[in-house]
């Protein structure tokens, strides 16, 4: 009975009407900590969302709405939460964030005689760099997604023009485009846009420019499937005048899905570390992985022969899986954001804290060494609509659409700038459902939307994956949930 009643909790709308809470960094008040409800975001929305600084006190005072029922809690410098309506009866604590800092990115507009650009630039610095409440863009994303250690910030928007590349123009002149683009930029003062190194993420300059992104006019091939267009690309590209250095590059047109842009900017950071986890085969991480199809949540309608397409079709992309956050982004730069446990024996039992949370109390990701395979690893973890997970496919949600998610990992199948070879396997809790109606995911990759482990109507509680069961105990209403892991047969390995 508690298990029901803490799922319907979990799924009924807060009232509306104002809350009041408080945040302090543990010792004593914060003040200045900007504070809105959590609704998802959209790409140059209408309005801002409603949005209030604590005081001295560290106090709030916030109007909600209906369905209102998680906060954003953030303040430059410190760990980024959302935190459930249910937790306002106690002090929200944000830590200082680890390994802060601010990245700058130089944007090249790359402009052509015979074609005239989709978006001016304040249309295009939203898209890029917004960090209003609600507003979808790079800059938000990936503040949310490091828990608040990165801040991107626009470094220059700079134009230039290519008489040399008259439509028709392909996907196969792109790295022709972006060498013309380093040529005409080497006699620049790059020193601004230097500030880690892009392989490590380590705080310290490496003589490349953290963030050059190359933008052409036009819709994006990725989703126009057009020959006319260009493709989105990260490229790790050798310098034309010493080709012994390579800079990470992104291609970009102007009016790429946000989903595409992410997805294209965590390759680069980190020199390719992060892969791509998508297959031509349901079996991988489809919806619940930015490297996956999750970099297309968040689409309305599908119109491939209607640009634009920024303002409904990827506009929400997924969190990444705790794997991708905290060991290959910028290789493992933000592993303090995820805590992590490692199971020691055969069985476990305890809490999960929400993935997208600040670390708290609870490890955000439990793992099991596959005792078939050395190397090989499952990774268990909770997910919530919450943040930037708020986005839906056609409208769609219900069982298994929130929840456990367990993945089986392959690290050994990481590839650098080769195809994906499918590192990640995330287990469907409900096999065998249908592919859902239009809008879908292009391309053939599989969603997967209902693969979480879940309790309540239609959910399933419980699960197994050759040697590993699993069964979910309990959920609170702070969005936890109680795990009971098991290890069968094998020889059980410990964390190495």
């Amino acid at each position: 009975m508690r298990r029901l009643l803490l799922c319907l909790l979990l799924a009924l709308p807060a009232f509306p009407g104002p809350v009041e809470g408080r945040v302090t960094d543990g010792v004593g008040p914060l003040a200045g900590v900007r504070v809105y409800p959590d609704r998802g975001y959209r790409v140059r929305p209408a309005a801002e969302l409603p949005s209030v600084r604590t005081d001295a006190e560290g106090r709030f005072r916030l109007d909600l709405e209906p369905g209102d029922a998680c906060l954003a809690v953030e303040k430059e410098g410190y760990v980024r939460d959302l935190v459930p309506l249910a937790e306002l009866g106690r002090p929200v604590v944000l830590r200082p964030a680890p390994a802060f800092r601010r990245e700058r990115a130089l944007v090249v507009r790359l402009g052509f005689p015979d074609e005239a650009p989709m978006r001016d630039d304040e249309a295009l610095r939203r898209v890029l760099f917004g960090r209003a409440p609600g507003e979808a863009s790079v800059a938000s994303y990936l503040y949310e997604v490091s828990k608040g250690s990165l801040l991107l910030e626009e470094g220059a928007i700079l134009s230039l023009e290519d008489a040399e590349h008259p439509a028709p123009r392909d996907d196969a002149q792109r790295e022709d485009l972006v060498r013309a683009v380093l040529r005409r930029i080497r006699g620049l003062d790059l020193s601004a846009f230097d500030r880690v190194d892009n392989r490590s993420g380590a705080l310290r300059p490496d003589g490349k420019p953290d963030h050059l992104w190359i933008v052409p006019p036009g819709p994006a091939r990725n989703i126009s499937l057009d020959a006319r267009h260009l493709s989105a690309i990260s490229f790790l590209m050798p310098l034309p005048w010493r080709s012994g250095s390579r800079w990470s590059v992104l291609f970009m047109p102007e009016d790429t899905p946000l989903g595409n842009f992410v997805h294209e900017a965590f390759h680069a950071m980190g020199e390719h570390r992060v892969d791509d986890l998508y297959l031509e085969d349901p079996r991988t991480a489809g919806t619940w992985d930015l490297m996956d199809a999750g970099q297309y949540r968040g689409w309305d309608r599908a119109h491939p022969e209607e640009p634009p397409y920024q303002e409904d079709t990827g506009y929400s992309p997924s969190q990444p899986m705790a794997w991708v956050r905290a060991d290959l982004w910028y290789r493992g730069a933000f592993r303090a954001t995820v805590p992590v446990a490692w199971l020691e024996g055969r069985s476990w039992e305890g809490w999960l804290d929400p993935l997208a949370r600040a670390p708290g109390a609870h490890p955000q990701a439990l793992r099991v060494a596959d005792p078939r395979r050395k190397g090989h690893f499952w990774e268990l973890s909770v997910r919530r609509p919450w943040g930037y997970d708020r986005g839906r496919v056609g409208g769609r949600f219900g069982p298994g659409h929130e929840g456990l998610v367990v993945a089986h990992l392959r690290p050994e199948r990481l590839s650098t700038d080769g195809a994906s070879r499918g590192p990640a396997r995330v287990v469907d809790a409900h096999p065998g459902t249908a592919e859902p109606p239009r809008p879908r995911y292009p391309a053939g990759r599989w969603e997967l939307d209902d693969a979480a482990f879940s309790f309540g109507d239609g959910g399933v509680a419980r699960g197994q994956d050759g040697p590993l069961a699993w069964e979910l105990l309990e959920e609170d209403a702070g969005g936890r949930m109680k795990v009971r892991v098991r290890l069968d047969g094998g020889r059980a390995r410990s964390r190495r």
